[in-house]
């Protein structure tokens, strides 16, 4: 039996023909089965698409009506099959890529050149994403790569993923804290701190694995509030003189009335992964989770 969308196109090729007819002869079917087809749908709606006569067939302004809302169903159908099969040969026209916004830099902007170049038919778009947003994207398959912090080492067997470069810590101050001037600080020197933590909603798993650090060192954290961007924390940890716990990538970006301090201790790492969809990849985007691996591999 059709589905309803075969039989919604067959109505439209007997609206072009004008005759049923010609258009069962233009879809390699009977006259009496397009016939039944027609009838089948028409007892669905409730009405008559078309008007019968010596002449052939005229459309209803129902019919009208139903190819108007259902022509760019139709259109949208083919182009998600056709984007779904070609995936599944190992074609891509686009690559979506969630990324956490100040890792860019570093991670992801010294292969896009040489992407681009390789693939010139291939449009990459770029999404500054939280860690919950991309993982969001990853699930809705919205997104086909995600560059995310250990948030990424907390998901199981849900997701590919690959660990690509494991980078140090940093403690942000207010400039002004008796620490701020240190080359170095351990995690104990910080066990009256109170400490910023980005929410579960944004990064899931940060105050978790701030936690483990914490304990690992000999201490429970003293909590001091939840952020929701990069930019509330370091305005709380001026404004109310917490700590937080930050990758090393950001030690360009401290605002005035920050200082962003080395974690000493060996076991204060911060993994960087790629995060992807099981299953088949194509050429283009195995390369790019290539390159990009090997950049931060060379960092």
């Amino acid at each position: 039996m059709l589905s309803m969308l075969d039989r919604i196109r067959s109505i439209l090729v007997i609206m072009e023909e004008g005759s049923i007819n010609r258009a069962a002869a233009r879809l390699g079917v009977s006259q009496p089965t397009l016939t039944r087809q027609l009838q089948s749908l028409e007892m669905e709606i409730g009405a008559s698409l078309f008007e019968r006569g010596s002449g052939g067939v005229r459309p209803t302004d129902l019919a009208y009506q139903l190819r108007k809302k259902m022509l760019p169903v139709l259109r949208s159908c083919d182009l998600a099959w056709a984007e779904i099969t070609a995936h599944a040969r190992g074609r891509t026209t686009q690559i979506r890529i969630g990324y956490l916004g100040l890792s860019a830099a570093r991670f992801l902007t010294p292969v896009l050149a040489k992407f681009q170049e390789a693939y010139p038919e291939i449009r990459l778009w770029l999404l500054d994403q939280t860690p919950q947003e991309q993982l969001d994207g990853l699930r809705s398959g919205n997104l086909d790569l995600a560059l995310i912090g250990q948030e990424g080492g907390s998901l199981g067997d849900e997701f590919y993923r690959q660990r690509i470069a494991r980078i140090g810590i940093r403690v942000a101050l207010p400039s002004n804290h008796p620490l701020a001037g240190r080359d170095a600080i351990s995690l104990s020197e910080l066990k009256r701190e109170a400490f910023i933590v980005p929410s579960d909603a944004s990064v899931p798993g940060r105050r978790h694995w701030v936690a483990q650090l914490c304990k690992e060192a000999g201490f429970r954290p003293r909590w001091l509030a939840e952020t929701e961007t990069v930019g509330e924390t370091f305005a709380r940890t001026v404004g109310e003189r917490g700590v937080s716990l930050l990758p090393d990538y950001m030690e360009k970006t401290p605002p005035p009335g920050v200082a962003l301090i080395p974690i000493s201790d060996r076991s204060a790492v911060w993994d960087f992964m790629l995060l992807r969809q099981r299953g088949k990849l194509s050429t283009p985007l195995r390369d790019l989770i290539r390159w990009i691996a090997e950049t931060a591999g060379n960092d």
